[in-house]
């Protein structure tokens, strides 16, 4: 399933590509987030390339401080589809718990108290999750990791909000929306009268695309064998904010799952992409 050590075919190509795509932000400095002032550190960890390289930049990051006690993982279970599917990358998973087992901190797997998956909350929404409808995130992500975080504090019984700080693969690099995030900020999880107060931190911000799998080789960070496969990045096997030639060569890697969703699109007449549907995504994998 993953490798230790590895320079991927699409490296470059990968790099490149991205860059047409998006506009890349000068390189900043790391952010300095401070240990001392929290009580927790928890990293979500989807089992991508970029998770494992945020895991990495935390866990040294922490260990340097003295402070690795206080690192966890999580990973959010996306669900399965009514029959069956995995919404996630088969084994993703699973190398979510090896970047976790490779730096010796705890590894936790949560799943939506409300939604059963993922699957489950796109129909009951009747419709797909898009740039300006992002419950996918919202409600199977940050949801989940809000409800762990209050889980933490239960659990550490501080007799006061618990000071939590939440790390994200996000990069600037991805897009201009990214670009402008700040590496470190008070997240929307915290409010008055809440029972948490949440940084979020944002370690790998600055990193290009070779800078983060250089990451995993000099590491030797497991990776997901889709990237192998041609997949640049790891989100949902079908997402409708991926890149129109990622879902092809995803419906090429899942026809099964592919013809569900399609199936899905159909029975809900809402077009799964602007740009495409997903009959159209599947005939130019078939071609």
């Amino acid at each position: 399933m993953t490798k230790k050590t590895f320079t991927p075919p699409c490296g470059t190509r990968c790099a490149a590509a991205q860059m047409e795509l998006f506009s890349a932000p000068a390189a900043a400095p790391p952010a300095e987030f401070d240990f001392d002032e929290h009580d927790v550190v928890i990293v979500g960890d989807s089992g991508g390339k970029d998770s494992g390289a945020t895991v990495h930049e935390v866990c040294t990051r922490a260990d340097k401080a003295g402070q690795l006690h206080k690192v966890r993982i999580l990973h959010c279970d996306l669900g399965r589809t009514a029959n069956g599917h995995l919404i996630e990358w088969p084994g993703a998973l699973e190398v979510a718990r090896a970047h976790a087992q490779q730096y010796g901190v705890p590894f936790a797997v949560r799943r939506s108290a409300r939604w059963a998956s993922l699957w489950e909350r796109i129909r009951a929404h009747g419709n797909w999750p898009g740039h300006f409808a992002r419950f996918c995130t919202s409600d199977t992500k940050t949801a989940v990791g809000r409800d762990y975080v209050d889980e933490v504090g239960a659990e550490l019984n501080l007799g006061r909000p618990v000071r939590a700080g939440y790390a994200m693969g996000m990069r600037a690099e991805e897009s201009n929306a990214r670009a402008k995030k700040p590496a470190i900020e008070r997240n929307r999880m915290s409010g008055k009268g809440t029972l948490r107060v949440v940084t979020t931190w944002l370690p790998i911000h600055q990193l290009t695309t070779d800078q983060v799998w250089a990451v995993h080789e000099k590491n030797g960070i497991q990776h997901h064998e889709a990237y192998d496969q041609g997949m640049r990045r790891l989100s949902c096997r079908a997402c409708p904010l991926a890149h129109t030639d990622d879902l092809v060569r995803s419906a090429q890697l899942n026809p099964e799952l592919f013809d569900e969703y399609a199936d899905a699109e159909a029975d809900m007449g809402h077009q799964f992409k602007k740009s495409i549907s997903l009959r159209g995504i599947i005939e130019r994998a078939r071609s």
